[in-house]
């Protein structure tokens, strides 16, 4: 969703302290204040962008590459995924709203150019899940998350084109979902559909599958939550409002353990754990970071930034990951590991080391406590001295355990999302005009 709207005011009472933050940092790692505004322009603007403008466009096909090595060459075949194209698209809008650079409006355009023609479903609804270099429909199926991304970035492009074509668009993918997916009885949505949208209920694992065996999930919804959030930016629709907030309660009334301070991963139509082989009763610390900072940003939208209960769940969730899934001495947050104890698989991705950046800064922000800006100044640096890939640019998919790197730089689901937003969070609550 857009940071560039005006924010509340008791969001901005806490800034005073930031001048004061990475001096004690420094203070305590031994290392020298960083700039980090400027890193992350820099950063964004030279190393990440750019990697894309200057690699990925598909001057044949249309649209972006499908995949891409370390150094920005193709890998065959090519095949596009809609999570490819669509949080392409946003990155690059939201960019444009921030740097209005015709280089961004161009990437933006391709993709929804390419989201149009190939990829929206135009008898049925929707979006297939992935095309050939092509355009070939070679996945038709429905799948809620990847939708949601469809969502949102046709609704950042309305906001930062002021297009009311691609916000009718989005409203229109709001529709259709809400239609086919929305479970009338027990609120939330059911998360995987045939073409002609028929429930898939054994949706099972697979190279695109969720895994999720019929049951709800805590990821996809969160997506959802984001991508309602943006449309109602975009559009102002009532109903639209009233599906975050029943999205809202059912994330910290079901979804969140505040108690013990993570995301229950897998549920039933009615809301109840769903547990298949422990895999909900494990903490994603990523996950659980991306949520802490969207859903206060999503209260926020609607008018609920004073609610005790989006607060509770936040910090906990944050509390928790630092606990037991980050690097107190190096940074980096590690995949996941059992809800009560010290992670058990501690390979590092991107995105969780993006999502961390932003939640530890809202943290700080809900609090003003030293720990989070401690713990984002120590994050900070270790994305931009590990992950970043200042050879080649962008940065790397993975670092595993025992050190070894993961370097595929774009890939069916990694595109320049997360590092594209989480670096624009860090300008627009610390960067001022930057």
């Amino acid at each position: 969703m857009s940071r560039l709207l005006p924010r509340t005011n008791w969001y901005l009472v806490l800034l005073f302290g930031f001048s004061a933050c990475p001096a004690l940092s420094a203070q305590l790692s031994g290392e020298a204040a960083r700039d980090w505004p400027v890193v992350f322009r820099d950063t964004l603007q030279h190393n990440v962008l750019q990697f894309w403008i200057d690699h990925a466009l598909d001057k044949e096909d249309g649209g972006l590459l499908g995949r891409l090595d370390r150094a920005g060459h193709p890998i065959p075949p090519g095949d596009k995924s809609v999570v490819l194209i669509s949080r392409s698209l946003w990155s690059f809008s939201e960019a444009y709203r921030r740097y209005p650079d015709p280089a961004y409006q161009k990437m933006a355009e391709e993709c929804l150019k390419f989201l149009r023609e190939k990829m929206w479903d135009k008898q049925h609804g929707g979006y297939y899940f992935m095309v050939s270099r092509e355009g070939r429909v070679l996945d038709a199926t429905k799948q809620l998350n990847p939708m949601s991304y469809v969502m949102e970035g046709l609704a950042e492009y309305a906001l930062a084109f002021h297009d009311a074509q691609a916000a009718r668009e989005a409203l229109d993918l709001f529709e259709v979902i809400d239609k086919h997916a929305h479970d009338n009885e027990h609120g939330g949505y059911r998360i995987a559909f045939t073409e002609d949208w028929q429930f898939i209920k054994n949706y099972e694992d697979g190279p695109n599958a969720a895994g999720s065996f019929g049951r709800k999930s805590y990821d996809w919804h969160l997506g959802l939550v984001e991508a309602l959030a943006t449309l109602y930016d975009a559009t102002g629709d009532i109903r639209v409002r009233l599906r975050l907030n029943e999205l809202l309660n059912i994330f910290v009334d079901k979804i969140v353990d505040a108690e013990t301070g993570y995301g229950r991963y897998y549920f039933t139509d009615d809301w109840k754990a769903a547990d298949r082989d422990g895999d909900s009763k494990q903490s994603e610390y990523g996950l659980d970071l991306e949520a802490s900072w969207l859903l206060v940003e999503a209260a926020e939208r609607v008018g609920r930034n004073q609610d005790p209960k989006i607060r509770r769940a936040s910090l906990a969730l944050v509390d928790h990951a630092l606990r037991y899934g980050f690097d107190q001495q190096h940074g980096g947050v590690y995949r996941y590991g059992p809800a009560t104890g010290p992670a058990d698989n501690r390979d590092m991705e991107w995105w969780q080391q993006c999502e961390a950046l932003v939640a530890f800064l809202n943290a700080y922000h809900l609090t003003g406590d030293a720990k989070y800006w401690q713990a984002f100044d120590l994050e900070a640096r270790f994305v931009t001295d590990r992950f970043v890939d200042h050879q080649y640019g962008e940065v790397y998919t993975a670092i595993f355990h025992d050190g070894k790197i993961d370097s595929e730089k774009v890939g069916p689901w990694k595109a320049q999302y997360h590092v594209t937003r989480a670096f624009l969070e860090i300008l627009a609550r610390l960067g001022g005009t930057l």
